[in-house]
């Protein structure tokens, strides 16, 4: 299968927005918001299936989109279509250097990432800047693998400081330059002859970016999207002039959060205290719904896994103290952290058509990205760089600039 490109973005585009429009009521509501979905009343059979599954089962059909969409296809009619309709090919490749062991500053998962995304760059032999870079790991491997220059801009100093000192061990052609991406001052990085590159950039960093090649026209671009909820917008406008004039919704931050979740295993220990910690705040979440009398989820601060040795009864009552909740002194603590256990394997089970349409949304805005693109006059690919298994926001854009638009 081929790359998704210029001439079918638009196709693929409406095919995905008639999918979440037609099922908003699944992918909309998040279960641990409502002791009650909006959805159960009609769907009775679905409800059934669901609260009959083990924490376990519904863990394991939360990170199989293929094995999800087979079970809910009984009940959710386009569940099979949104696996066709999310299936993006792989992007064609080239074989990379053999350096496999030459980078050891780099976690072994993420040196694979760089490794796919390098094979999957254009051949040139172009300058190449590269956008949030942090220590430009990917510069470097991009200097060593095709020995070209690297500009790679980063505005912390701390990690400014030990990418140069990693590049200069190798005496490796990258420069960098301290400076915000967010400033207007950095789009002037981005010049015509140039390759831009970013991996995994967040939010409103690869949208900046993006904005920035419109106006300064590089060669070619590779950007892998993450994070689209990392952004200072509420309501999300689309990009591209296409996806803005045929949007029949609108997506809140909490949609484009659900467009990234899910991750790649954690070790089983940091698993099962990430577990601990959502059923204590689900625990919390019933007790302050009976206490306030509302039935209303309430916000609360995020807390690091250390709290688990403070006990159950500890937590709710820092909680509570946050949240200006009176707790008396006859609470039973041990009912409502039984309850919160309950409570996780009923939302793990409740979300799951959520779930179904995660990369629906994931691809549906890459896909406005890509036309936004073209519509600057960039012949574009949408395709994936690498295994999902080596992480999930495995989406790669890939667009090269045709000239000026005849007139």
């Amino acid at each position: 299968m081929l790359p998704w490109i210029d001439s079918e973005l638009e196709s693929r585009w409406r095919r995905l927005h008639e999918i979440l429009q037609h099922n908003e009521k699944f992918w909309r509501p998040q279960a641990f918001t409502y002791l009650k979905m909006s959805w159960e009343s009609e769907h009775a059979a679905l409800v059934q299936q669901l609260r009959k599954l083990s924490l376990p089962q519904a863990e394991q059909l939360a990170s199989d989109d293929i094995a999800l969409a087979d079970f809910l296809s009984e009940f959710i009619p386009d569940a099979i279509a949104v696996a066709q309709a999310t299936a993006v090919p792989k992007l064609s490749t080239r074989p990379v250097a053999n350096f496999a062991n030459a980078e050891r500053a780099v976690p072994g998962r993420k040196w694979q990432q760089i490794i796919e995304f390098i094979s999957a760059l254009p051949g040139n032999k172009n300058s190449t800047l590269e956008w949030c870079a942090g220590k430009a790991h990917l510069g470097r491997a991009v200097a060593r693998a095709q020995q070209c220059h690297v500009t790679a801009l980063e505005w912390n100093a701390e990690l400014i400081a030990d990418g140069r000192r990693l590049a200069q061990h190798e005496n490796l052609p990258l420069t960098f330059q301290k400076i915000d991406v967010m400033s207007a001052q950095a789009i002037n990085f981005i010049s015509a002859e140039q390759r831009v590159i970013a991996l995994h950039a967040c939010g409103d960093l690869h949208t900046q970016l993006l904005r920035g090649c419109a106006q300064r026209k590089p060669d070619s671009i590779a950007l892998a999207p993450c994070c689209y909820h990392l952004t200072q917008e509420h309501l999300y406008k689309p990009l591209s002039q296409y996806a803005l004039q045929h949007s029949d919704f609108y997506l809140m931050r909490d949609d484009l959060r659900t467009a990234v979740q899910g991750s790649v295993t954690s070790p089983p220990r940091v698993q099962q205290q990430r577990k601990l910690l959502q059923a204590w705040r689900l625990g919390f979440d019933l007790l302050q719904r009976e206490l306030r009398g509302i039935d209303e989820y309430w916000v609360t601060p995020s807390f690091p896994v250390s709290v688990l040795q403070q006990g159950f009864a500890a937590f709710c009552r820092q909680l509570a103290a946050i949240k200006k909740l009176e707790l008396s002194a006859s609470i039973n603590f041990s009912f409502y952290e039984n309850a919160g256990s309950e409570r996780l394997r009923e939302v793990t089970a409740l979300d799951l058509p959520r779930l179904l349409f995660r990369r629906a949304l994931e691809v549906w805005l890459a896909l406005d990205r890509a036309l936004y693109l073209r519509e600057f006059n960039y012949a574009v690919e949408l395709g994936v760089f690498c295994p999902r298994q080596l992480t999930p926001r495995n989406l790669l854009i890939r667009a090269r600039y045709l000239g000026l638009a005849s007139t």
